[in-house]
């Protein structure tokens, strides 16, 4: 019997360590983006993370800050981040996932759009509770960067919520977005950004497809 028992707890001890050390493997091979951005440019949709200089898990640095991959292009928003993940060499775990941007080029191109809002829907790549927004120009936001205390998603989502709280600004989450897509009652409207003068502003909302 106590052989018996011996053998059970080697056997659990054993499956522990087999266990932490395969989330430790894990975590070494993943990346943690903070945002997302979508443009539509040239007949093809463009797609890029935002990364985070420390892990916002435990503020030890993992390096994310080197994953520093161009906006990659793609016949449609599948096929883009797809060809953006082969270029990593870290899977990207978006469970920290802050902010989505896209620009306006991609929301007047209604088949596009759609297509995007469709992958979201069945992949739930992104958490439900990630802002949306829209910009005209997510190349000068991305400069803007440089200039910020933070990075971009972090920035945005605290920018976001000082609007909401101090200019009664109405925010607009992934969820919200999904799910209207399919229920088609309400014209959603989406925080605007810009860059003025190397700042990042808020411009009047911008109505969505």
């Amino acid at each position: 019997m106590m052989k018996k028992i011996a053998v059970m707890a080697s056997a659990v001890i054993v499956s522990a360590w087999i266990l932490a050390a395969c989330t430790a493997t894990e975590l070494e091979d993943r990346c943690f983006p903070m945002m997302a951005a979508v443009d539509y440019r040239d007949g093809q949709v463009d797609f890029a993370y935002g990364f985070p200089q420390l892990s916002q898990k435990d503020n030890t640095d993992l390096d994310a800050g080197t994953v520093n991959i161009s906006m990659t292009a793609g016949g449609n928003f599948a096929e883009s981040i797809r060809r953006y993940n082969q270029e990593m060499n870290r899977l990207a775990d978006c469970n920290h996932m802050k902010v989505l941007v896209f620009g306006t080029a991609l929301a007047g191109e209604r088949d596009q759009y759609e297509k995007m809002l469709s992958y979201l829907q069945k992949s739930e790549l992104f958490p439900r509770n990630t802002y949306v927004c829209v910009t005209d120009d997510i190349d000068a936001l991305f400069e803007a960067e440089q200039s910020l205390p933070n990075d971009l998603g972090s920035y945005l989502e605290s920018f976001l919520q000082k609007q909401e709280k101090e200019q009664d600004v109405k925010l607009l989450h992934l969820g919200k977005l999904l799910d209207e897509q399919y229920n088609q009652m309400e014209n959603l409207q989406a925080p605007y950004l810009a860059v003025e003068n190397g700042t990042i502003i808020l411009k009047p909302r911008y109505s969505l497809p």
